[in-house]
């Protein structure tokens, strides 16, 4: 297996054994993580204030960091995949938990030092996941169930904590440090501060081990699923806007519980996007096994193979197009779909057409040779 496949997933449609669910997600989800990261790195967030705007706005926005969070919970179904042999096999265990650590250490280093040049970037936070998985990877669903509540719950009373404080006149500057220059910055980096910490999107990633352990019946039982991932994405809206219409979420207690902003990470913003990205994992995969055979649907799975390349390559062409070259410069929202849409066709055809010739893609290959 392929693996920042693993890292963003496996590769599989519900059951077969090509997987290819898996993999068209987590390529669909890389296209969406693009357009964001173009958008908010080309364009002032303050930029628009129409319904697409209100839509890809990187800060409030609908699709503000729901795609990263589908990329996480397919990275936690193939951790789950990845360790299914282990679990039959428990002198294998320490050995596993050791792959895992070496893996996400990889990551973890990698991702830091790549966050210098892309502010950030999800891979450090990745890294983190992965070594916290090697101590829960063997636990029964229900515990991982539990981790994923308490991670929600965490990060609603870590925001409210802090909102108190502030109001109270003590600075909370120190969650938030500017740079890592200690353990205690390295640990709040992790944990708190930033773009994906620990808590809440550890939430993600453990309900994609739990998922992956049980892709059979989630298949079997794909409609609940989406009939209960959609009620709850009504309910946690409907929720804010009843209380906002009463005017009750002046306590901020109450507002950063109930804040679907993605980096206020309350507890309506982390149930609501982990249905989203249920949802979406399960919409994609029932069309993508059913039209495996697709052009379209065989290239995004080719594509989705080659993730960690993919999102290297991104930044690059980032780099090249806008702050070497000039030729792209901030001017909105449709400069950075443009600017990504072509960078998909691109990144597809180039995908499609290494998988086809040569497997693994590179950055996947020398991540595979150090990490073990």
């Amino acid at each position: 297996m392929n693996d920042f496949n693993h890292l963003a997933g496996g590769s599989t449609s519900f059951g077969t054994s090509r997987q290819i669910g898996l993999d068209v997600t987590r390529a669909i989800s890389l296209i969406g993580v693009v357009v964001m990261n173009f958008h908010g790195t080309l364009n002032d967030w303050r930029i628009g204030d129409d319904l697409w705007h209100r839509i890809f706005h990187v800060y409030t926005g609908v699709l503000s960091t729901r795609f990263a969070a589908t990329f996480v919970l397919i990275a936690g179904i193939g951790t789950a995949l990845f360790s299914q042999k282990v679990a039959a096999n428990r002198q294998d265990i320490a050995k596993h938990r050791m792959r895992l650590v070496r893996r996400g250490a990889v990551l973890l280093f990698g991702g830091y030092f790549l966050n210098h040049a892309w502010p950030g970037t999800i891979l450090f936070y990745y890294g983190a996941y992965f070594i916290l998985s090697a101590v829960f990877i063997v636990w029964k669903s229900r515990m991982i169930l539990f981790l994923s509540a308490v991670t929600a719950l965490a990060a609603t009373a870590i925001a409210s904590w802090e909102a108190n404080r502030q109001r109270a006149g003590y600075s909370t500057a120190w969650l938030h440090p500017q740079d890592i220059h200690s353990l205690k910055d390295l640990l709040l980096r992790i944990f708190v501060d930033y773009t994906h910490p620990v808590f809440p999107w550890l939430t993600f990633f453990c309900l994609g081990i739990v998922i992956g352990r049980n892709l059979e019946t989630v298949k079997k039982n794909r409609r609940i699923i989406l009939m209960c991932c959609f009620a709850v994405i009504v309910i946690c809206y409907s929720c804010t806007a009843i209380l906002d219409g009463f005017d009750l979420r002046t306590n901020e207690v109450v507002y950063w519980a109930t804040s679907l902003q993605s980096y206020n990470r309350s507890l309506l913003y982390t149930a609501s996007t982990a249905a989203i990205a249920v949802g979406a994992f399960v919409v994609i995969s029932q069309l993508a096994g059913r039209y495996q055979h697709k052009k379209l649907v065989v290239h995004l799975q080719r594509s989705g193979q080659l993730t960690l390349s993919l999102y290297l390559l991104h930044v690059l062409a980032f780099y090249i197009f806008v702050n070497w070259t000039h030729l792209i410069s901030s001017s909105g929202l449709d400069t950075a779909l443009i600017f990504a849409g072509g960078f998909w066709i691109f990144a597809i055809i180039i995908a499609s057409w290494w998988q086809h010739h040569f497997g693994q893609g590179p950055v996947e290959r020398l991540y595979r040779v150090i990490g073990g």
